[in-house]
């Protein structure tokens, strides 16, 4: 037995000794396969066994194993047996065996009857990992793979059976051909294409889409044709035939080879050879009238779906006549939705970077020879004698005199998403390599900073080395991550990466991590051991795993190592480094190891940087980078450094449309040769108005506005795209976009495959007079097209949920809007009925009649009250006419009641006191009033004075309030006591009763109401676009 394993670690081959002595050319194959029978089992039983060298020994025969004739060379022999040994006893592979911490996460799978664990890409991959090949039982049951979602399968459509992920695309039909000669999981795009309705592409006389079963029979999109306009903005002068008679490309060439009259084809006459003009109604009319029926493409067309791959011959016979692209041939099968060539090219400014000086390549090919990945550097030793030495500066993953030898390190790919509420927020990330020792050594880190509207795209790659050379391999190694809010320093959230199999030199880990929203809480924990610090859960970790968060000047796994920070005073001390430096994280404004360096790209005049109001956000100083700084802009602005005035769309309503108190806005940007892209934004309307003014930063083509109910009203279409425009449109009834079922009932009815192909009749009805309409799948245009009205349609969903992505924080099931798909700039959330704020985080659900709830959203800010609504305008009047009348009343009433006479019972001290808290609750009525109304119209902005008046005067009125009804009900009382006892009532008794229950009610309302103030607060919220309002709420956790 060779001294040294063949595979996987413990598999050996045995040979007899004959076997070796035999004179043959032949390598034999082995005469027994000898194992570690923990690593592996699952094989014959009733077998002859024997042990060798602490080994289970077995003939080939007895796995069983297959091996093929024997092998004449080395070669031979490795891919005749080792490599077969390699497919064949895979579940063999030490790198699977069990680990109880491993086997018991989400991206594993446990092997039946054994404790070994494999990860889920090796399920259904065609390779026996387990002992009993229970990860290659992949038949589906139902047509559906079990697990598939938690092992992310793929079910083939020939057959039932489940494959990895890792076969889709990897250049071997797993599945099988289907009836189309496609591999269903090898030409994905031809099976996606063959499946989805296209509508440039319907009724062009070209077969995109697999047969599909609608009724009793087979339809594909050149089915039931009749109805479709096939000389449309979409075939013509494609150079293409997609009319049979041609109607698509007659009058097509500008400079004709042949003159000919209006409505004629040119063709080759098949009696003298030369072009002719054929008129364009003896095209298609059975006659064959060109050489080689090329005005009758009807009798030669191929219909087939395009994933077949037919060998065409096409006739030689003229120059022209090569030229024109046969009927037969294969157009592309994608086309876009389109309004015509757009004008929406982006101009980039691309800078080429020429060295100064000629370098010679041989010179730099001798230099990476040398230093291999590194660079050649020359030191000077003396440099008055001129003495140098040559040496390799090496790239952090190589070492070594001549850069020779890798490093064991950590390849680090990390990506981040925010939700909707922080993707204006600059976040500081610190990437910590650390151990489970106590003292939590810190190998290597990385800091850098993150803004969603700038790297949302961007995938943070780095190389994370350990301290010592090699890695001690009895620890156990992560990669904690922190996040910081950088313009204030507040602790966000942390992230947990552990390192599996750490035996590896090289791990390679790609992540995406996902920033918790600004409401968010931090998990906390009980946990004693963490001295000088806090407990904090990990976000998102499966486990609950914990850690310690030390506080300033402590480090270790259980803050326990005090250390001397040496971070500025602006910036957080987070740790300490193996080199006993502190481990910063600076501020915005400022840079460098111990946050000493003043970073000047963003000007304190922020009018040199960004204009308009914009915030200037820093790079990074030690990134390489183009761009220098990004710039936040105001409402109304965007562009490099806010510099472009965005489209504003002032949208009026015409009297007779029916307008709801909200409004959607829909904007779609439109491309020559890709898919167009959706943006919404919303707008609260107040009741007296009918106007509502929009901005929009980005590209559009395509303007649409929704109301309740799913009413849709057609804004504007356009073929150019021109920015920093003002839009003035008056919606009327007649740009109203009805649903298809409001049209016809019936087609509703049809699958969408044959209703699509009736959609350019409505279009055609000059009585319906309609400019769009819609139905669940697509959103559709009128226009002219030639003499006729064609529709153009483009995929629209009106059911689609909108969530941001899955990345909405809007509360109370509010839909999330954003004005992109990917890498969203801005969002706005769209709140249901009684709620309302920038998330809908308030409710009006529940409420008494409060001011703020009833006045609210009636007061228009920056507006005098001479312009208020009639509603305010109503509510001044009435508040001054109660109040004046409150006021003598309580006035009258406390000089009535002061009367000794009066005081003299019980009934006269409740009177008085309900005299003075009526006066005093009247002037905190009226005060309330005026400060709620001031204050929405933005004349206040005080935030001291409106957080205490929001903390007391609306206790104050409630204790006003309830001191009223208790002493009114005292009166009550005192008076039917009075009444039973008659001439017996001691006054000296009831008044001091009086003076006592008082105070007594007056400390119990005070002590009821208490968690009034505590859980008041202020909430200032902008709205909208042009709206700031502020809140004076309670809420209660």
């Amino acid at each position: 037995m060779p001294s040294s394993p063949v595979i996987f670690g413990h598999i050996h081959f045995l040979y007899t000794k004959e076997d070796m002595l035999e004179p043959n050319l032949y390598i034999p194959k082995p005469r027994y396969l000898c194992y570690n029978d923990q690593l592996c089992s699952g094989f014959y039983l009733n077998r002859t066994l024997f042990t060798f060298n602490n080994a289970t020994c077995r003939r080939p025969e007895d796995f069983p194993l297959q091996f093929p004739l024997n092998g004449f060379n080395r070669g031979a022999w490795n891919s005749r047996y080792a490599l077969r040994l390699f497919t064949q006893l895979h579940q063999c592979n030490a790198v699977n065996y069990n680990e109880p911490l491993r086997c018991n996460t989400l991206d594993v799978y446990k092997c039946l009857n054994s404790s070994k664990c494999i990860s889920k890409n090796l399920l259904c991959n065609g390779i026996n990992d387990c002992d009993y090949k229970d990860d290659e039982q992949c038949s589906s049951i139902d047509h559906l793979c079990l697990n598939s979602e938690l092992y992310h399968l793929t079910r083939c459509t020939t057959k039932d059976y489940c494959i990895s992920p890792a076969l889709v695309n990897n250049g071997i039909c797993d599945c099988g051909f289907n009836e189309y000669n496609l591999c269903d999981e090898e030409d994905t795009s031809e099976r996606d294409t063959g499946k989805y309705i296209s509508f440039p592409t319907i009724c062009d006389r070209f077969t995109e889409l697999i047969p599909v079963e609608i009724g009793e029979r087979y339809e594909t999109d050149e089915t039931e044709c009749e109805h479709w306009i096939c000389n449309n903005s979409y075939t013509r002068c494609n150079e293409f035939w997609n009319c049979l008679d041609g109607a698509d490309e007659v009058d097509c060439d500008p400079s004709p080879p042949l003159p000919c009259p209006l409505h004629h084809h040119i063709c080759i006459s098949p009696k003298t050879y030369q072009l002719m003009c054929l008129p364009f109604k003896q095209a298609n009319d059975g006659n064959i009238d060109c050489l080689g029926a090329t005005d009758e493409p009807q009798l030669c067309r191929s219909d087939d779906f395009p994933g077949i791959h037919a060998n065409i011959y096409y006739s030689d016979i003229d120059n022209f006549f090569r030229q024109r692209n046969i009927d037969t041939e294969r157009q592309p099968m994608m086309i876009s939705f389109s309004l015509g060539k757009m004008n929406n090219s982006i101009k980039t400014n691309t800078t080429t970077i020429r060295l100064p000086l000629p370098i010679n390549q041989g010179i730099i090919h001798q230099q990476q020879q040398r230093c291999h990945r590194g660079l050649l550097l020359r030191v000077w030793l003396d440099y008055e004698k001129n003495l140098t030495t040559e040496t390799c500066l090496c790239p952090p993953s190589f070492y070594g005199n001549m850069c020779q030898y890798q490093n064991q390190r950590i390849s680090l790919t990390l990506k981040f998403q925010t939700y909707a509420d922080s993707r204006q927020i600059l976040f500081a990330i610190v990437v910590l390599l650390i151990d489970d020792s106590d003292d939590r050594l810190i190998h290597s880190h990385q800091q850098f900073s993150y803004l969603y509207i700038r790297d949302c795209d961007i995938k943070f790659n780095m190389y994370l080395l350990y301290l010592t050379r090699p890695k001690d391999e009895k620890k156990n190694y992560s990669i904690h991550i922190d996040v910081y809010e950088k313009m204030s320093l507040t602790y966000r959230r942390s992230f947990l990466i552990p390192i599996q199999f750490s035996f590896l030199p090289v791990h390679r880990v790609a992540v995406q991590l996902n920033i918790p929203r600004t409401t968010d809480t931090i998990e906390r924990c009980v946990n004693h051991h963490c001295i000088h610090g806090q407990c904090i859960k990990y976000s998102d970790h499966r486990n609950g795993t914990t850690f310690c968060r030390c506080n300033q000047g402590w480090s270790g796994r259980y803050c326990n190592i005090s250390h001397h920070c040496t971070c500025s005073h602006s910036s957080l001390c987070i740790g300490i480094l193996p080199n006993n430096r502190s481990l910063c994280v600076c501020p915005f404004n400022k840079w460098g190891s111990q946050c000493l360096f003043q970073s000047r790209i963003c000007n304190s005049n922020q009018n040199l940087t960004c204009l308009n109001g914009g915030k200037c956000m820093p790079t990074d100083e030690h990134i390489v980078s183009n761009k220098k700084f990004k710039c936040i802009c105001q409402k109304g602005f965007s562009g490099l450094r806010c510099e472009i005035i965005d489209n504003e769309i002032n949208l009026s309503f015409h009297k007779n449309i029916n307008l709801s108190q909200s409004i959607l806005v829909h904007f779609i940007e439109v491309f020559d040769d890709a898919a167009p892209i959706n943006g919404s934004t919303f707008q609260m309307i107040p009741v007296n108005q009918r106007t509502a003014i929009f901005y929009w930063a980005h590209p559009f083509h395509i303007i649409f506005a929704e109301l309740d109910d799913k009413k849709y009203y057609l804004i504007r279409v356009q073929n150019t795209y021109h920015r920093s425009r003002r839009i003035n449109q008056e919606i009327q009834l007649k740009d109203h976009c009805p649903h298809i079922n409001e049209i016809n009932q019936t087609l509703i009815e049809y699958h969408l495959l044959r209703r699509i192909k009736y959609y350019h009749e409505p279009c055609k009805n000059i009585s319906l007079n309609i400019s769009c309409f819609y139905d669940d799948n697509y959103f559709c245009l009128c226009n002219y097209f030639g003499q006729q009205r064609t529709a153009n349609c483009f995929e629209f969903q009106p059911k689609k949920k909108f969530d941001c992505s899955g990345r909405s924080n809007c509360q109370n099931e509010a839909k999330c809007l954003q004005d992109r798909s990917e890498c969203s700039q801005a969002s706005i959330c769209v709140c249901p009925r009684c709620f309302y704020g920038t998330l809908c985080q308030f409710s009006a659900q529940g409420f008494g009649l409060s001011l703020d709830n009833i006045l609210g959203y009636q007061i228009q800010p920056h507006i005098t009250i001479a312009h208020q609504p009639f509603a305010i305008q109503l509510s001044i009047v009435l508040t001054m006419i109660i109040t004046i009348i409150g006021l003598v009343n309580s006035i009258l009433s406390f000089m009535t009641f002061m009367n000794k006479e009066i005081c003299q019972i019980g009934c006269g001290i409740y009177l008085l006191t309900i005299s003075i808290i009526t006066l005093f609750t009247m002037m905190l009525f009226v005060l309330k009033f005026w400060i709620l109304l001031i204050a929405q119209m933005m004349y206040i902005t005080n935030d001291s004075f409106l957080k205490i008046q929001c903390i007391s005067i609306d206790f104050l009125l409630r204790i006003g309030i309830n001191m009223d009804r208790w002493l009114s009900a005292c009166i009550a009382i005192e008076r039917v006591i009075a009444v039973i006892k008659g001439t017996s009532f001691d006054k000296n008794k009831s008044k001091k009763m009086a003076k006592f229950i008082i105070l007594i009610v007056f400390i119990f309302n005070i002590s009821t109401n208490i968690h009034d103030p505590i859980h008041r607060h202020l909430i200032k919220d902008n709205d909208n676009d042009n709206e700031k309002r502020i809140w004076c709420i309670i809420t209660y956790s």
